[in-house]
Parts: structure tokens; sequence; C-alpha cells
């Protein structure tokens, strides 16, 4: 009788479903063919409507795994990482440990086989049961059996070979290795994990590679929880007079609000209490207010297990000892299988395969999400999804994720995350974060000096000054490129107040980088958008004025965010940026707001909009600020407002709302013009053809004069856009009409105008390319090499017009000596004109 052997698959579940079926049916067609023992794979018995096969559908691994003769194993990242891995190898290890056990010979069952090419170390269990691929194909190896089934016909003679050997190996195992032990239920949930054996080892070893980047001197930090939810810790709440939102500024009014109305309740909390909020965590503020750092200071309480004023050794957050700090900064985050290159590449060599998944999966190590605003609009819903999905496939993983709010998926969030924000710093943070700059940059300690008396008595400076990348930011401009760099040279004039405010408020721009615009398109371009489809930094520096004057009677920290696109929507530009966009812009480049909630808009603090209010009312035509000063009456406001209008008085020049940084402020400009109609090729045969083709303004990049043309040297400087002249068929044509008027012109070409003679139009030209054709049998004019930029002559001599030669290779005329006088001979076939090159060996 034949012998039947059971064989299961365990593999990566929902993914490459088909092709895997098309794998096991050539496999069991390769095992049914052969003689020898019979092998039947367990299969999952049919799933109800709705039902799905895999970890989801109740059970962790994969099917039959407990009481199979064999387990092929398709190893893959996914499968290390998502899949069951853990969970179908802690049964296999158990199997061969009992089997052991009885009968002192370890059973081979599993049977590992490369699905997809892991980069990784295999763990130990896999390791050493991993026998089959050291003798296969290259193409096994580098490949995996995945792509060589997508590419069968590519691969038939490669697969063939690695089946046969797969169906060997099998029959190998079955006759020859003792059977292991059958497990039920009960043993198989009870499996120790057997993949996460060397998994302590390099925790240790990533521990120590892991280097986060920590400031000298650390600043203490507040958080504001917006919601009135129980925190533990010492608690304060903010609802008088002079309590600090969670746009981090302090607020006006008798009752919280700059209008007199009552804020809503916040709590404030030690930054150090961070993980006692919750698992999961949405940190919401603008750019530059600190949230890298803190993410960073999170990471090394969790790296240093002797932090100073822990209760007990190994207090780290939330009980993790691995912190996993990415960052989109690439305009995407890591895969699973990526994270450890990124965050310590010189371990990464030794990372066993599905360690970070373990890791997450256990609750043993945490996420902490940086810089998501810098990922691009179009790939950003595609990050939030990769995330939430993480995050719900290893639910005990704390998570802390940093944004400004923009694109969050506030529907999706529900009641998992709790939204906190950096408080601003306070004078003392200030001045501390100040003296560490100076201590460790080349900074000027006169400027600090300086700066730090200017905000004893200006609290508007005081106040943009909150976030730390202001506060550098303001350093530096107090400083200036005039600061002295010695103790005896003169004091420097101070910079003037709004100078600095300008440089606070624009801390968090971010310019973006111009992207090579392709051909152009039949539609015309929308005026509101730049080519790539991004707000103009111009219509972004209004945007934000006319925010901060519909925001002056609100709480700068909870603006509705249908009073924010109402002050942004422009009823008279129907092509203009959408709301939602200059939202957005707003708080991705110009960091100017952000989003605290799904409904609402805030600026970084009080101060920020004022100055933006100010700069709009100063500069924007039709801005009637006597008016809103009486509405909203503001001494800040009024104050600013005159300086601004004393000194743009004094300088004559308006100055941009925002300065960019790493050049001069720039003026708002107009919108876009019209497009210009434009053509590749015009011909005209008189001078009444080209004046009606510069009545049309067309652009037109080549032109064709065919016979007599008058005027050409008054109406080609007129042409817009023209690069490239051909005269034709003019025999009354002795010398090239001038041609210094035409800026655009790069190539000239002459065809059939046998009676040209003087050339000297060219040097006063930017003619790059001549072409003559044909050529008379005189000697090349000298006076070519004082032509500027031509680079290349190509002159055809020859018995009248005819098949055309190759170009021959050209020389600057610039630098070339002068030209030969000699004659050209006629060539011996008169009907084939030669090509005579302008050359230095001439």
């Amino acid at each position: 009788m034949v012998p039947v052997y059971r064989y299961a698959v365990s593999y990566a579940h929902g993914r490459d479903e088909a092709w895997v079926a098309r794998f096991l049916d050539e496999l069991r067609r390769r095992l049914e063919t052969t003689d020898g023992p019979r092998f039947q794979r367990l299969v999952p018995p049919p799933l109800p409507p709705g039902g799905r096969e895999g970890p989801d559908d109740g059970h962790e691994g994969s099917y039959g795994i407990e009481t199979a003769d064999i387990v092929l194993a398709l190893c893959s990242p996914a499968y290390f990482n998502e899949g069951p891995a853990q969970h179908d190898w802690a049964i296999l290890a158990l199997r061969r440990s009992l089997g052991q056990a009885r009968t002192g010979v370890p059973p081979q069952t599993a049977l590992p086989l490369v699905w997809e090419p892991v980069d990784r170390r295999l763990p130990g269990p896999v390791a050493t049961a991993d026998l089959f691929a050291a003798d296969q194909l290259p193409e096994y190896r580098s490949l995996g059996l995945a792509l060589m089934t997508m590419q069968a016909p590519r691969y038939r003679a490669a697969l063939d070979r690695v089946l046969d050997a797969i169906a060997a190996r099998m029959r190998a195992m079955a006759e020859a290795a003792t059977p292991a032990p059958e497990l039920d239920d009960r043993f198989a949930g009870e499996a120790p994990d057997a993949l996460s054996a060397e998994d302590a080892a390099f925790t240790e070893q990533f521990r120590k590679e892991v280097a986060p980047v920590l400031p000298a001197t650390a600043v203490p930090r507040t958080l504001n929880i917006p919601v009135p939810v129980p925190v533990p810790g010492p608690v304060t709440d903010r609802m008088t007079n002079g309590g600090i939102g969670l746009d981090g500024g302090a607020r006006g009014g008798p009752n919280g609000g700059p209008d007199g109305s009552a804020a809503p309740p916040e709590h404030v909390l030690a930054a150090e209490l961070l993980p006692e909020l919750g698992r999961r965590i949405l940190l919401v503020g603008p750019p530059g207010a600190g949230h890298s750092t803190e993410l960073a200071r999170l990471a090394g309480r969790a790296l240093d297990d002797t932090a100073p004023g822990r209760a007990r050794p190994g207090h780290a957050p939330w009980g993790c000892r691995i912190p996993f700090v990415l960052s989109a900064r690439s305009g995407a985050l890591p895969r699973l299988d990526g994270m450890v290159p990124m965050l310590a590449p010189l371990a990464a060599p030794q990372e066993p395969a599905g360690w970070a998944a373990r890791q997450l999966r256990s609750g043993r190590a945490f996420l902490a999400v940086d810089d998501l605003d810098a990922v691009p609009v179009a790939n950003r819903s595609a990050v939030w999804e990769w995330l939430l999905h993480l995050l719900r496939t290893h639910p005990q993983a704390p998570c802390v994720i940093a944004t400004n709010g923009t694109g969050v998926p506030w529907d999706r969030l529900g009641d998992t995350f709790r939204v906190a924000g950096l408080g601003p710093l306070t004078p003392d943070g200030v001045r501390t974060l100040l003296d560490s700059l100076v201590a460790t940059s080349s900074g000027d300690r006169q400027a600090r000096t300086t700066l730090l008396r200017r905000f004893d008595s200006d609290p508007l400076l005081l106040g943009v000054a909150g976030r730390p990348a202001a506060a550098a930011a303001l350093l530096r401009a107090a400083g200036g490129p005039g600061r002295p760099d010695r103790p005896d040279r003169p004091d420097p004039e101070p910079v003037p107040r709004h100078r600095l405010l300008r440089a606070g408020v624009s801390a968090g721009w971010r310019r973006t980088r111009e992207e090579t615009t392709g051909p152009s398109s039949s539609s015309p371009p929308v005026p509101g958008l730049g080519s790539t489809g991004q707000v103009p930094d111009s219509v972004l520096r209004a945007a934000s004025g006319l925010l901060a004057v519909a925001a002056l009677g609100l709480d700068s920290s909870r603006i509705p965010l249908r009073t924010a696109l109402g002050a942004l929507r422009d009823p008279g530009a129907s092509d203009a940026a959408s709301p939602e966009r200059l939202l957005a812009a707003l708080a991705d480049r110009a960091g100017v707001v952000f989003r605290p909630g799904p409904d609402t808009v805030a600026f970084p603090s009080p101060e920020v909009r004022t100055f933006l209010a100010a700069h709009h009312l100063a500069h924007a035509p039709g801005a009637d600020a006597d008016e809103l000063l009486v509405r909203h009456p503001s001494a800040e406001l009024g104050e600013l407002l005159t300086q601004l209008r004393t000194a743009e008085a004094d300088t004559d020049t308006p100055r941009s709302v925002l300065a960019t940084p790493g050049g001069p402020p720039r003026r708002l400009s107009a919108g876009s013009p019209p497009p210009r109609p434009a053509v590749r090729r015009a011909a005209v045969r008189s001078s009444a053809e080209l004046r009606t083709l510069l009545r049309a303004d067309t652009a037109v990049a080549e032109l064709r004069c065919t016979g007599p043309v008058d005027g050409l040297a008054e109406f080609l400087p007129r042409l817009p856009g023209l690069r490239s002249l051909v005269l034709a068929d003019d025999q009354s044509l002795t010398a090239l009409p001038e041609l210094s008027g035409c800026r655009s012109l790069r190539a000239v070409r002459v065809l059939r105008c046998p009676n040209l003679r003087e050339l000297t139009a060219l040097e006063s030209s930017t003619v790059m390319f001549l072409d003559i054709d044909p050529w008379p049998g005189l000697p090349v004019p000298a006076g070519l090499r004082r032509v500027p930029w031509l680079s290349r002559v190509d002159l055809a001599t020859g018995g009248g017009p005819g098949v055309r030669a190759a170009n021959g290779a050209g020389a600057g005329a610039a630098t070339t000596p002068a030209a030969s006088q000699a004659s050209v001979a006629s060539p011996a076939a008169p009907e084939e004109p030669r090509r005579r090159p302008y050359s230095s060996t001439q």
C-alpha cells in the first residue's frame, strides 16, 4: 500500500493568493506524476459567506500546522512582518522539540522556501530548517518563487528544476525523517515563541546604535489638552485671564477670549507626562513648535535606563525600551523591514527577519512619527492609510504622531487618539533656549543680550518668540550680517522692530522646490496656481493677511473652519485656488496656521495674528484700517500699524507680508497675464503677411520667409519668441537683415539665395547656428570669427540645390583663427552638394 503524507502551507494570507494557488497547483502535478509516496494537502473547510481565510478568521496561524507531516513555509518579508510566521513557527518548534524528546532524533517537518527574497537574517529555527536553498539555482535565490511563477514563460526551465527539487525534497523528508507528534488546540495555543529567541540580543545592539539628536540644554515644555479629560499628575486649568491656549499663546479679554467670550477649559500638563495620556496620541501644532525635539527626548528616555527621577529601573515610556522615531521628510514612511536600516544602519545586517514587527506586536516598541506635513498632498492620504493599517495590525504598540492637522483623517481616528499640543515657551524657557543656542553655535552674545532686553519691554515680540524656531530666527535677525565680531568695534544700529517680527513669523515658512515643467498643454494655465499645481508664494502672503484680519474678533486658537474658508474665498476669481487648498498651503508651507481639530483653525499665537493683520492693513489696497480698529480696538495692532506705515514711508518700498528665508522679501505680485497664443512654425511671402502676424501678437518659434519680404530689419525684433529664421528663394538677397534686436534668435538658415555675400549682421546677434545652402564657390568670410555666439556653420557647396549631405562638425567661431582664403573646388559629382563645415582647421 502506498503511504499518504499530509502537507500544509504557511504563507502570508491575503497576498498573492492567485499566484500561490498556481504554484501549489504545479507542485501538486509534480507530486502526482512521480513514483513514491502520495501527498495530500490539508485544505481548510469552506468559509461562510463573507468569511476570510487567514489570521483574521478566528485562527491565528495557517491551517493544518499542528498535524501535517510536512509544512511548506513560503518565506517573504511580508510573511515575517504581517503573516502567521510567529504563530506557525512556534508550533513547528514545539513539535520538533517534543519529537526529539521522545525519539532522540529531531524530526524535519518544515521546508522553508524563498517566495520573495528576504534581505534580513533568517531567525534561528528558520535558518536551521533551511537546507534547500543552498543547492538551488541562482534565479531561485535572487528572484524567488513568486516572480518565477508570475513570469513562468520566461523562467520555465528554472522553475521546472526548482519544482522537481521541491518534490524530491518532500519525498526524502517523508521517507527518512522521524514523524513529528501532532498537537491539539490546547497545546498549540501554549507554544512558546520560537522566532523571538534572538530578539533580545539584537534589541541591545539596536539600542546601542540608535542615538536621538537631543539639544544640549533641556528646555521645560508643557502640553495643552483641548478637551476636559482626566489626566494624571499636576494639572492646572487655564480658564482665567492670561491662560494659555492650544495654540500656545496668551489669551486676552477678561473671560479668556479676545472678544470677551469664555474660552473652553484646557488642561496644562508637563511634557514629561505625555505617555500618561494614552497609547495613541496626536501631537498637533504649527511648524517650529518643537515637536521633533520632544519626540527625540521621548526616544532618549526609552534608551536611557538610568534617567533621573525614575521610580524604578527600566521605567521607559509605556514600558517600551525600543523607540521607532520615523520621519516622513523624504515623502514617505519606511516599511517595517526598513525601520532598522533607517534608524540604525550599522545594525541592519544582523536584524532577524520580522524583528520590528514582533516588537510592535508585543508592545515592547513604540512609534513616533514626525514630518508628516512634508509629505506631498497627493501622497498624504496613502501614508495615513498605511500608518492606520499598521496601528490596526499592532494594537499593543503605542504611537505619537506629530502633525499640523492638515490632511489628518479625523473621522477615522475615533476615540482612539488623544489630541494634545505643545504649549509656548515661557520667558524663562526663551532665555534658556537662547543661551543654549549661543553656547553651542557661533551666535553673538551681544545680540542675545539685546534681544532679551527688548523682550522685557515688548510683549508682542516675546509672544512671537514662543516657538523654538521663531526664537532661533529672532536671534539670527537680531545679530544680522553687520554684527560686531570684535569687542573693540562700535555697536551696530539696532534692528527695527518690524524686521524682527517678520523674521519670527516667517520662521516656519517652507519654500517649495520648483519642478521642471513638461511640454506645454493645450489648456491655458490657471492664474491662481503655479505651473506645478502649487499655490504661488505671493497668493499665500495675501491669504495670510486676509485670514488674520477676518479673525481679529475671534479666539486665535479656535477659529471656526467655516469662517476661515469664507475669509479665503474670492468670489470674483472663479479660477483661483480653492479656499481649502489655500488653507492647507498656509499650514504646510507658510506655517502661520494649523488645524487643532476637524472644524477649527488656529494661529501659532495671537501675536502672530496681530502682525499678519497689521501688515495686511498697512499694504493691502482698499483695506479700511481705521474702521477695523474701531470695531476691534487693540493698542498693539494700532501701534504696529503706525510703525509699518512709517517704515514704508521712510524707505518708499512696500514690504511683503512674509519674508522668505534665504532671500529678500518680495512684493505681492498681480495675477498672471493671459497666455499668449503661440505656433511652432509660420510662413510669410510678403511684408503684409508679416504685419498680420505681428498684429495677432502670436509667439512664433520658427519663421520661414519665401521670396522677397521687405522690412525684415524692422519687423523681426517685434516678433516674440523667435528662435529660428529661414530665408528661402530670394534672388535679390545680398546681405542678411539686421538681427541685433532679435535676442531670442539662435539659428539662421538660408536656402537658394545665390547672391548672398554679406554676413556682417551676425556680429551683433545671438545666432549660434548658421546654415547656407548652397554657398557659392567663394572663400569663407573672415568676419565670422568675430561673431560672439556662433558655434556651428554649415556651408553646402556644389551645383545648386539637390540632395543634402550630412552635417559637418563645426567649431566655436569666437575662438577660431582667421578662416582660410582658399577657394573651394567644385565636387566631382555636381548633383550631390558637399557640406563644408567652418572649423579651426580652415
